[in-house]
């Protein structure tokens, strides 16, 4: 017959000692033991500023959440004034234009405005523009 953990008292979380990091946090050998240690210890702060910059956690979350990973940095502002154009393209050309601005960790916006300038650059060097 199996031992089943035993319900805890109820006792406020404020009453826990919390766990601060993960080298707080012993090896279980068995659900028991885990279920008895959180039954006992409540999440530090320490131990939630420790997850925000740990890529595994990060990963885990995101699976969590049934998306991917936050993969590419904020966008900056703008400083010019800018105006909205339309463009349409075929399904693989988007596909591979998201892939290179992912493997270059930029919106693939800004990379599509980065080919077009450097492009044009290089037509108005051709034509004698600049």
């Amino acid at each position: 017959m199996t031992q089943t953990a035993r319900k805890p008292e109820a006792v406020s979380v404020d009453d826990l000692p919390p766990v601060n990091s993960r080298a707080e946090i012993p090896d279980f050998a068995t659900e028991e033991e885990f279920i008895e240690f959180w039954q006992t210890h409540s999440l530090g702060p320490g131990l939630f500023e420790e997850s925000k910059n740990d890529p595994e956690v990060q990963a885990f979350a995101a699976r969590l959440r049934g998306g991917k990973e936050k993969q590419s940095p904020r966008q900056p502002r703008q400083p010019k004034a800018t105006f909205v154009t339309t463009l349409r393209l075929d399904s693989d050309m988007e596909t591979r234009l998201k892939a290179v601005a992912a493997l270059k960790r930029v919106p693939y916006q800004t990379l599509l405005k980065q080919f077009v300038s450097e492009r044009l650059y290089e037509e108005e060097k051709r034509l004698g523009v600049v």
